[in-house]
This record gives C-alpha cells, sequence and structure tokens, in this order.
C-alpha cells in the first residue's frame, strides 16, 4: 500500500531557537491487524505486524537553522523476531540525511510480528518519514511569499501554454525557494500540471505521487484536487490499491465534505471497474541500483524480461516472497493477503513487463476505510 491507516508516531527536536518535528505515519498498529475480519478472514489466519516499543529518543540528533525540510517514503520487512529489516527506499526528498533518518527510526521500533494460521511470519510495509521544523515566533509549516508569487506565475504560464517559459521557471522554484514539505507538496503538484498538459505521463505519476503523499501539508482546495486526481490516475492505471485509498483521503480532508452517498457511490465504481478489469498490464522502468515498487492488485503475477534483476520480491502484510531473476517469471499470492506490493532493483536500467490476473487481492473494506 503506498499509504496504510496506520496511526504512526511523533517526536520533537527542540533547541534554544529551533524546533524540528519529526511525523511518522503508515506504520501498521494492532487495530490494523484486527481489520482482516472485515474481509471474513479468520484473525487467527492472518494479522498484521504492529508496534510495541519506540525506543526513538524524544530531541534526537540536531539541525541547522535553515527552512529546508525532508521526507522519505520506504519499504521494509518486520522479521518474526519483531525487527525491521530489508530496509529499502521508494522514493526521498533530495534533503540530506532524509533516508538515513527513515532507516534509523525504523531500525528503533520494536514489532510484534505478523502471525499465519497461528505462526509468527514476517511481513512487508510501507513507511512515511518526514522531518518539519518550526521556529520561535513563526511556524516552518506554510509556503513563503517569494514561492506563491513564482508559483502563481508558473500557472500562468501552463494556462497560456508557454511550456518552455514553465520549464524555467519550474527549475528556479524548485532551487530558490522550495524547501520546507508544505512547498515540496506544492512544486510537486505544479510540477505534475506541467507534466500533464504535456501528456508526458511518466513524468505526471512520477509528481503526482509525491504530492499525494505530502498531500495533508496542502492548502485545502488543492489537496482535494490532489486526492481526486490520484483516485482518477490510480483507476486509470490498474493500481485499485492506491484508487481505494484515494477514497480514504478523499474522506478525511479538513474542511471538505464528502457525503457517505457520494463515498459509498464512487467504492461502487471502483468495485465495478476492477470486477470489469481481470488482466492489469504494467510496465517498470527500472532506474540503475534504484528501486521500484509497484503496487499489485490481482494475485496471479506474470514478470517479464527480469533476467538481470538484482532484487525481485514481493512484499505483503504476512508474506515476504523472494522470486529468482529470470526472463518470465510466473507466482501465485495467498488469496487472503493483503496490501502487497512487488520490490524491483537491477544493477543496470531496465524495462520489466508485469501482467496480473486472478483473483483480486484488495478490498473495498479493508482499502478505503
Amino acid at each position: 500500500m503506498f499509504l496504510s491507516k496506520g496511526i504512526g508516531a511523533i517526536v520533537m527536536i527542540k533547541f534554544t531557537k529551533l524546533a524540528a518535528l519529526c511525523s511518522l505515519i503508515a506504520l501498521p498498529t494492532q487495530a490494523l491487524a484486527r481489520d482482516v475480519n472485515d474481509l471474513g478472514v479468520d484473525l487467527q489466519a492472518a494479522t498484521s505486524a504492529y508496534i510495541v516499543k519506540n525506543s526513538n529518543k524524544r530531541y534526537p540528533g540536531s539541525y541547522n537553522g535553515s527552512r529546508l525540510e525532508g521526507w522519505a517514503l520506504m519499504s521494509y520487512v518486520v522479521d518474526t523476531h519483531g525487527k525491521a529489516k530489508d530496509i529499502e527506499v521508494i522514493m526521498a526528498s533530495d534533503t540530506r540525511g532524509s533516508e538515513e533518518n527513515a532507516e534509523k527510526y525504523l531500525t528503533n521500533l520494536e514489532f510484534a510480528p505478523a502471525t499465519k494460521e497461528g505462526k509468527t511470519v514476517e511481513g512487508g510495509y510501507l513507511f512515511s518519514f518526514e522531518v518539519g521544523k518550526y521556529f520561535n515566533g513563526y511556524s516552518n509549516d506554510k509556503a513563503s511569499r517569494g514561492f506563491i508569487n513564482e508559483y502563481d506565475e508558473i500557472n500562468k504560464m501552463l494556462q497560456a501554454k508557454e511550456f518552455n517559459k514553465a520549464e524555467q521557471a519550474l527549475a528556479e522554484l524548485y532551487k530558490d525557494h522550495t524547501k520546507n514539505t508544505s512547498e515540496q507538496a506544492l512544486f510537486a503538484w505544479l510540477k505534475s500540471q506541467y507534466y500533464y498538459h504535456q501528456q508526458q505521463w511518466f513524468g505526471f505519476d512520477e509528481q503526482l505521487s509525491v504530492a499525494y503523499l505530502l498531500r495533508a501539508k496542502l492548502p485545502t482546495d488543492i489537496q482535494y484536487l490532489v486526492a481526486k486526481s490520484a483516485l482518477q490516475w490510480y483507476s486509470f492505471k490498474g493500481d485499485f490499491n492506491l484508487a481505494y485509498n484515494a477514497i480514504y483521503a478523499l474522506d478525511n480532508i479538513e474542511g471538505k465534505q464528502f457525503s457517505e452517498e457520494n463515498k459509498l457511490a464512487t467504492i461502487k465504481q471502483i468495485d465495478d471497474l476492477l470486477a470489469r478489469t481481470p488482466q492489469i498490464n504494467s510496465q517498470i522502468n527500472v532506474s540503475k541500483d534504484k528501486l521500484s515498487y509497484l503496487s499489485l492488485s490481482r494475485g496471479s503475477i506474470k514478470i517479464e524480461g527480469a533476467s538481470d534483476v538484482t532484487k525481485l520480491q514481493i512484499r505483503c502484510a504476512d508474506q515476504v516472497i523472494d522470486l529468482e531473476a529470470s526472463e518470465s517469471v510466473k507466482y501465485v499470492i495467498d488469496e487472503q493477503s493483503r496490501r502487497c506490493g512487488l520490490l524491483v532493483k537491477s544493477a543496470n536500467p531496465a524495462e520489466i513487463k508485469v501482467k496480473q490476473t486472478g483473483y483480486a487481492i484488495v478490498n473495498s473494506k479493508y482499502d478505503a476505510s
């Protein structure tokens, strides 16, 4: 799952003139383990891992006075002893130390491991980590005036289809004014629109994913647009895991009403679309030595072009499967498994094709609530 519903922990870093806030979301809790009952799954047959102890210091590390903030989205495995291992970066900000801080935080957590059919098993999860800052006398959670002015100008360029000017202005906006996570979220949304207007779908997907991950940092109206765009885009891509999650996001925007009637109607639309999509075809463009992650919606997986990969693994909340690199790989995921993703890493750039068929391993009760 791109973002799970687990309640995270909050730690604070405090100094004489500067304090920093590290927020941890998308970590499973005991409540999450009980959600499988809604699927008609025996609770004893499958439970997710959950945090039992957080050994991170309340005031870790030190920071300079810069407004620059960082974030990272990680994939990790909880082993049978309740420790995080095999931590991989899915995406992260350019801020120095973001990935290292996220990994350190994870390794200082203790979990009750996942269980399956009464036995302790390994499980794979996602983890979103942010480091924010605020200063005495004012907060650092808003976009600066300089950022807003340039943002508005670039928006006008996009409306006028002045894409060459917009490309240069975006580079300057990122370099000069994109510092805190609010600005990074706004920048990602703006750049996604730059790609959208030119139908550059790879760039659009990449930037929308960042904006969606950081959506809580956005103004209400833009947060709504991001969640709505994510719902439409992930539905189009056949990523039903994230499509259901986007419904949950729309239902949890403070200041925006998403009626129960609309929510149920939207869930039904995604349910129907999933039923009408018995085969989901995806292409993963793997960069050298960088992890690629594909959220999975159906249980029968066929992978083509993976003969030279260095990592090929399926991670679900109640199982972790290492696949052998080969030109053609097939695997059938346990029907009761949920929140599954495919991890691919290669020493050289590669194009991996993935075909998903068989029964659905996503469910509106589990992923849109």
